[in-house]
């Protein structure tokens, strides 16, 4: 009886080998052998391409110029196997650098954020979701652990300047990890220049830190002060008479509004 892991082995193996494929993706002088009920039945661009016969792809060919080899190796990866090495690739592993060596660290560690950047646009152009969701879970997981790292604001730049902005997924990580560390990252030159290049991305963290209660209105205790005054002096409902029985209503930043719960006029 097979297991998941021997399945694995075979899809694997289909992938590597090419063995039984029907179809060929090209991509900077790579040919990558794969399978139409593998890769069509997964991604709206391969099934338009190929099942609706595109005069381009009539020989079950597809060229593809604007992604890099590595980039289309982790999305048909995912499609074989449901998972990429967002490190290296199932052909050519990742070699460990000697330890000691910063300069290759630091650069190792921005570029696994931006292959999986360059997955989850790939993804997107490729109509593939659940692979832009684990592109957007790795890219998470990589910013939670990096934000103080000395890339993080020129991977920030790469992101803001490469995803189509009708995708936020990417963007609104970075938006919570910046307002997560707000006053530690506003120390970090980097990061002011990227917050002045692209106002959007400052705006959305100030909103943020400001829901949060991260920033403060410089009179909000007098605000509520007044408010929680202003609520003790009724005793009554000026409408219905009875007992006075609060319902606040949350308007913008520090207005609140409060109602009599029985017959909802507003005070």
């Amino acid at each position: 009886m097979s297991t998941s892991a021997d399945i694995q082995d075979v899809m694997r193996d289909l992938l590597l080998r090419g063995q039984f494929s029907d179809m060929e993706i090209i991509c900077q002088g790579i040919t990558f052998k794969v399978h139409r009920a593998i890769v069509c039945t997964q991604s709206k661009y391969f099934n338009s391409a190929i099942c609706d016969g595109f005069k381009e792809y009539t020989k079950r060919s597809i060229r593809i110029q604007e992604d890099t080899p590595e980039t289309i190796e982790r999305v048909l990866s995912y499609l074989y196997l449901r998972e990429y090495d967002d490190r290296g690739t199932i052909q050519c592993q990742t070699i460990p650098e000697p330890a000691g060596d910063k300069t290759n660290d630091t650069e190792s560690t921005k570029n696994i954020s931006l292959n999986n950047m360059r997955v989850f646009i790939t993804a997107d152009k490729f109509g593939i979701d659940s692979l832009q969701s684990l592109a957007t879970q790795k890219f998470s997981q990589w910013a939670t652990k990096n934000w103080n790292s000395p890339v993080f604001p020129e991977v920030i730049q790469e992101v803001m300047a490469s995803v189509p902005s009708y995708k936020s997924s990417l963007q609104e990580i970075i938006v919570d990890i910046i307002g997560t560390h707000v006053f530690d990252l506003i120390e970090n030159p980097g990061i002011i220049e990227v917050l002045n290049s692209f106002g959007c991305l400052g705006s959305q963290v100030i909103a943020r830190s400001i829901r949060n209660g991260q920033l403060r209105h410089p009179n909000e205790d007098n605000i509520f002060k007044e408010f929680t005054q202003k609520i003790s002096s009724c005793r009554s409902c000026r409408q219905c008479a009875r007992p006075f029985n609060v319902r606040i209503e949350r308007g913008g930043y520090l207005i609140c509004i409060f109602r009599c719960s029985i017959c909802n006029t507003r005070h």
